[in-house]
């Protein structure tokens, strides 16, 4: 059974997760998420039985699709290629959901070139452009911790 759990639980994982990041797409900062008023959920790890991490999803602040205001993105997702096709990345997904309502967010973005990973999770598809699709997921308030 997979483990997901926010990178606060288990910060000493984040370096490896950065590391596996900056391979797949290069430098990126999955922990600075803060600006303004608007802050974002810290990664979320995915832990096998044995305790070893296998993948994991970082979030970031971008404008909304067509707007200026800004909101919180998936912006990396990473499944090790030994454990694809487990349903790691769609736990990873439903559990972004739930840090992002829990910061209070009310809508969640994602621009990706995997759009049927999103749709097969009731997101909501609002544009595709040269194989890449933006789309949003309206989140429920969340008012108390529960296991992501």
């Amino acid at each position: 059974m997979t483990l997901i759990l926010s990178s606060d639980d288990a910060p000493h994982f984040l370096t490896q997760l950065c590391d596996w990041f900056a391979q797949e797409w290069g430098e990126l900062d999955p922990v600075n998420l803060r600006q303004s008023d608007l802050e974002g959920p810290s990664p979320l790890l995915a832990i096998s039985e044995e305790g070893k991490l296998i993948g994991g999803l970082a979030f970031t602040i971008a404008p909304e699709p067509q707007s200026t205001t800004n909101s919180i993105w998936i912006n990396a997702l990473l499944v090790a290629p030994e454990h694809r096709r487990k349903g790691i990345a769609s736990k990873l997904v439903s559990a972004a959901e739930k840090a992002a309502a829990l910061k209070g967010i009310t809508e969640l973005f994602v621009y990706t070139e995997y759009a049927a990973l999103y749709t097969g999770c009731f997101w909501e598809l609002l544009e595709t452009k040269e194989g890449n699709s933006v789309l949003s997921k309206a989140l429920e308030p969340r008012v108390r911790e529960e296991p992501l």
